[in-house]
């Protein structure tokens, strides 16, 4: 009676709640065995430099220019907390809440200095409205689907895919990265691919 009440626009908007959901857990889960929580909010907030980059650049607001800039400050996110951590001798927590507030800080400036006259803010970068993903339809096999949904759809696909394949190595690096240095393989590879996996997932 109650699934009676809903519209075909409710059903895909909690499709794409799901896919999202799934898609963040299943890499968010090393990240909490890592202890390193905090950067997937980091890394959501340190994005906007990248998006406003993205669009002084190439002067576009482009789905796929947003992407790459956003991608790029989300693994430079991680790079620069490790970097401050390792360099710095500071707690990790310490190093992310530098590196976010600095880059997001960064972010708010450019925004508001450069390109302060177009519907892009800060609001819409962190939050976004998931009742209008609907409103951007794209056709998949015949289907008309919402473009986020699809986009999501195949974030989560990678994710699983990269998980079932490197998930050895996850495991190790996760528990013990010092016995997976000695028995060949990269802790560090392992860490910068998981966090370009997680900097792809947020973005």
């Amino acid at each position: 009676m109650i699934f009676s009440t809903y519209t075909p626009t409710d059903w895909w908007t909690l499709l794409t709640v799901a896919l999202c959901g799934a898609a963040c857990a299943i890499v968010g889960v090393f990240l909490v065995l890592r202890r390193m929580s905090l950067l997937g909010d980091s890394i959501t907030h340190a994005i906007l430099p990248g998006i406003v980059g993205g669009f002084l650049l190439f002067k576009t607001r482009d789905v796929s220019v947003m992407l790459l800039g956003a991608g790029i400050a989300g693994v430079l996110t991680a790079f620069l907390a490790s970097a401050i951590q390792r360099l710095g001798k500071v707690h990790e927590d310490a190093s992310l809440g530098v590196v976010f507030t600095t880059l997001f800080a960064i972010g708010t400036v450019l925004l508001t200095f450069f390109a302060g006259n177009i519907d892009l803010d800060p609001g819409c970068v962190l939050y976004g409205v998931i009742e209008t993903a609907i409103l951007h339809q794209v056709e998949v096999y015949g289907i008309a689907m919402p473009r986020p949904t699809v986009a999501i759809a195949i974030a989560l696909a990678i994710d699983a895919l990269l998980i079932a394949v490197f998930f050895k190595e996850l495991r190790l690096v996760s528990f013990d990265p010092y016995l997976a240095t000695t028995m060949g393989f990269s802790a560090v590879l392992v860490h910068y691919s998981l966090m370009a996996a997680v900097a792809g997932t947020s973005v």
